[in-house]
């Protein structure tokens, strides 16, 4: 999904919403604090299981995701990250840059995100940043599990 397509995906969905541009590439945690507060990032990673992928949206001010407990709440025999060349011929983009919308994956997501006022995540682009409300990314995603 191009940034144009993103902006009239979200648009159309009418969620509150800010693109923006950054000179410099944000691909990691250590980027991110150059323009954020760590508890309001939310990376996206990309799980894999025997049913399939799934999209992990965590709080980045959370130190680690409990994959064990995800695992036993999706009923599933094994969870992992997913390999990047998976992610990339499934999705059309890397890792470090995978959006937090827009990619029809069923989500996860880390309920501190709820704490932000706004939360920043991928846009699935490395100079792109999206701003966008929580309620919004549950609405404009398809969740289908919360956890603490």
């Amino acid at each position: 999904m191009t940034i144009s397509e993103l902006e009239v995906f979200l648009s159309d969905k009418e969620v509150d919403f800010e693109i923006l541009y950054h000179e410099m590439p944000v691909k990691s945690r250590y980027d991110a604090l150059k323009y954020f507060r760590v508890e309001d990032t939310a990376p996206t990673l990309i799980l894999q299981t025997e049913r399939g992928m799934y999209a992990l949206i965590v709080s980045g001010g959370r130190e680690k995701a409990d994959l064990e407990m995800i695992r036993e709440s999706l009923g599933c025999a094994e969870i992992g990250l997913a390999d990047r060349n998976d992610v990339f011929q499934k999705l059309g983009m890397k890792t470090g840059e995978v959006a937090m919308v827009g990619h029809g994956l069923p989500c996860i997501l880390d309920t501190r995100l709820f704490n932000s006022e706004y939360i920043f995540g991928g846009a699935g682009h490395s100079n792109y940043t999206l701003k966008i409300k929580p309620q919004d990314l549950e609405k404009v995603n398809k969740v289908i599990l919360k956890f603490d």
